[in-house]
């Protein structure tokens, strides 16, 4: 399994961090990189160094589809150009806001296959304002990009820079959330779907327990929390969750743990393990 992100220079600090946490808890083909031209990642190349990962840098061509997207946007649609790999195998794609606490073994055994090459969490909510406009199967069957886990061979069949591209400015009225909902759109029934515990909310956290998706009687999937708390493997921050944005007293676990890593980055392979520490 390969380790993928698609960013430019303005995240290299935040996905320093998420790498380090990823490449703490599992072990990696490689660190594939997908960026802007001419721009360069010694942060993350270095740390690719220290754990001995093969470090990949893919750059973004001038030709590509993506180009065709008005310039507000176009930063959105990086992880799609990461999602189009010519060489083949299995890749996690992740966000540079998140964060591993956990092993990620099960991720690397899960049958992926021709008809459902891509898996993702679902925003663990009803959506059904996203179901209805996009057709999909049910108000949870809406993914929430940032985890995507997909073999690059067959999922070519059904997605591709340029028509995930094509289907945005053909609908922009229809993708609230730019390429995630084109990729719902596309992908319909071609995804699996990864329990909560591989993408944790930021509405998720223990910390929201007033939220009123935390309950059942409004949010029937709320039942599933206490076991996504109990078995987190990958928290996604959001940008106002990062625990540099958050009040020291409201910190949980997850949050000292980025402060930690973040702290000692230096030397990222000494670092301990999330669950060396609780």
């Amino acid at each position: 399994m390969h380790l993928l992100l698609a960013l430019d220079k303005s995240f290299e600090h935040l996905a320093s961090v998420a790498v380090t946490s990823f490449l703490l808890h599992s072990s990696f083909e490689s660190l594939v990189i997908v960026s802007p031209e001419s721009e360069k990642f010694e942060k993350l190349e270095n740390i690719a160094r220290e754990f001995d990962v093969p470090f990949v840098h893919q750059m973004l061509e001038k030709t590509s589809s993506i180009y065709r997207l008005p310039k507000d946007v176009l930063p959105y649609f990086y992880c799609v150009e990461a999602l189009n790999q010519v060489k083949p195998g299995r890749y996690l794609y992740i966000d540079a806001d998140t964060l591993c606490v956990a092993d990620l073994h099960l991720l690397t055994v899960l049958e992926l296959n021709s008809d459902t090459p891509f898996a993702a969490c679902s925003h663990g909510r009803p959506m059904p304002d996203r179901s209805l406009i996009l057709n999909l199967e049910s108000p949870f069957h809406y993914f929430n990009a940032g985890i995507f886990l997909f073999d690059s061979e067959p999922l070519k069949n059904y997605l591709s820079p340029s028509r995930v591209v094509d289907f945005y400015l053909r609908n922009q009225c229809l993708c609230r959330f730019r390429e995630q909902c084109s990729m719902n759109a596309l992908l319909r029934g071609h995804v699996q779907f990864l329990p909560g515990q591989y993408n944790v909310l930021s509405w998720m956290r223990e910390r929201q327990d007033h939220h009123q998706w935390h309950h059942p009687s409004i949010n029937s999937m709320a039942y599933c929390l206490p076991y996504i708390w109990k078995n987190m493997s990958i928290i996604h921050f959001s940008n106002g969750a990062l625990p540099s944005r958050v009040p020291k007293e409201r910190h949980e676990l997850m949050d000292r743990y980025w402060l930690l890593i973040e702290q000692g980055i230096g030397k990222p392979s000494d670092l301990p393990n999330y669950s060396d520490l609780w």
